[in-house]
């Protein structure tokens, strides 16, 4: 995920100029070592009129993600009144410490109540910030712009999304649905796209486009020539043919009814398809699944690693664990390193072609964005820890055992009655602290089981 940056530090020049240039230019450093690119000006801006000026250059030139605002020194509210005048990027505000303090010193900055200030503006105008405090050499400070910088990053992209639902969910299935309104508060546009279309498409692919898909699999997917061929084949050719749709209408991620009709009408598994987009960075749910396909986006794009989509299927009391699993979907990196990703068929159906392997070890942060059912028209993301354990693979399909370091039959009898829904996402990187800053900035309630 690249990150660029726009630094924007103003102060005023009744100050101590000195020190606030020097916290000027150590931050600048900080922000550049921390994003791809970090815009900034030569010198303090001091004035909102120069701020302004510099603000509405740097948007045309070079279209940052993310503002960061330091109130390097006192300023009145007109410097941010102006930037928000300009922009709705997100806001990272930043006030640094007094460079002395002592019987009778001079107060050399203000910066605290710089920030004071901007802050009681940016609340009044109905605008959402993130607030930091703390001189650019702290490492606290270094930790939490960091988290900081990539969650106002990804609020960004979600205001800009599209998913596509290829299909409606399973019958019985609501909790895959998601109300387009209340979606569109967070950001992300819905898009349907026709499953009968879909498989008309694949069907016309071309055998060379086809075989293209196929050799993607080389040395990601074990005993692929084990299994029926026709499964593959089709395989290549709905993958090609969905992942052209995709891209003609800028779509980010996709939600897949899965079944029956894949079976039934097609011939084939959906699984083998999710699991490829998964690996190659593009989030996909079996079962149509909307807001799953979105906490798999967000810890995406949080941890840089691939997601797993499953349902919990088994406690071990003995062992305080659980055991995550979906029929055949799962990302061919997320293996066990002894088995690889193994081609097979669906355990249920016999048709191919799915993954069978269990997942590898590793700590894992858990989640579950969806309606939040005890305060209606908002939302609220599950956070839950564990470690996924070095055990084979569980059930048909792809599974993965979860040690919790905690008694489970409790913590699985939390989750029934907070009323979470039967999909859960795991990912192999601790993204607690960014999940924390990304309900504060979208509003979502953390519930921390």
């Amino acid at each position: 995920m690249t990150l660029h940056v726009g630094f924007i530090a103003v102060g005023r020049s009744t100050f101590d100029v000195e020190s606030a240039n020097l916290y000027f230019e150590q931050s600048k450093k900080l922000l550049e070592s921390l994003t791809d690119t970090c815009t900034s000006p030569e010198s303090l801006l001091m004035s909102p009129e120069d701020t302004a000026q510099f603000v509405q250059k740097m948007l045309q030139e070079h279209q940052p993600d993310v503002l960061v605002v330091q109130t390097t020194t006192f300023v009145d509210a007109r410097f941010i009144q102006e930037i928000m005048h300009l922009s709705d990027l997100p806001i990272l505000l930043w006030g640094v410490r007094e460079p002395r303090v002592g019987n009778g010193t001079r107060l050399s900055l203000n910066s605290m109540t710089g920030v004071n200030n901007l802050s009681n503006t940016i609340v009044a105008s109905g605008r959402k910030f993130a607030l930091l405090f703390g001189n650019p050499t702290e490492e606290a400070l270094v930790r939490e712009m960091s988290v900081q910088l990539r969650v106002a990053k990804l609020v960004g992209q979600l205001k800009t999304l599209k998913i596509g639902v290829l299909g409606k969910h399973p019958d019985g299935f609501f909790f895959s649905a998601a109300e387009p309104n209340q979606l569109a508060s967070i950001g992300p546009q819905l898009i349907e796209l026709d499953l009968q279309e879909a498989f008309r498409r694949a069907n016309e692919i071309r055998k060379e486009e086809a075989e293209q898909a196929i050799a993607s699999l080389a040395g990601k997917v074990n005993a692929l020539q084990q299994i029926p061929q026709e499964g593959v084949k089709k395989f290549a050719r709905f993958q090609t043919a969905l992942l052209e749709d995709l891209k003609r209408q800028g779509i980010g991620m996709v939600a897949v009814r899965c079944w029956p009709e894949f079976f039934t009408d097609f011939g084939a598994a959906a699984c083998s398809t999710v699991s490829s987009f998964i690996d190659s960075g593009i989030m996909a749910s079996c079962e149509a699944d909307i807001h799953g396909v979105m906490t798999m986006y967000i810890q995406h794009q949080l941890a840089q690693s691939a997601p797993y989509l499953g349902d919990l299927v088994h406690i071990d009391e003995s062992k305080d664990s659980g055991v995550f699993w979906h029929c055949g979907a799962g990302a061919f990196s997320l293996a066990r390193q002894d088995t690889g990703a193994v081609a097979g068929l669906h355990p249920n159906r016999k048709i191919g072609f799915t993954m069978e392997f269990g997942l590898k070890a590793g700590r894992v942060s858990i989640n579950r964005l969806g309606p939040n059912p005890f305060r209606p028209g908002t939302y609220r993301m599950l956070m839950l820890d564990g470690e996924a354990l070095d055990e084979p693979q569980k059930f048909l399909g792809t599974s993965v055992e979860v040690g919790f370091n905690r008694p489970v039959l409790p913590l699985f009898k939390s989750l029934m009655k907070h009323g979470f829904e039967p999909h859960y996402s795991l990912v192999y990187a601790d993204i607690n602290e960014e999940m924390k800053a990304l309900c504060e900035w979208l509003d979502f309630e953390p519930t921390v089981l």
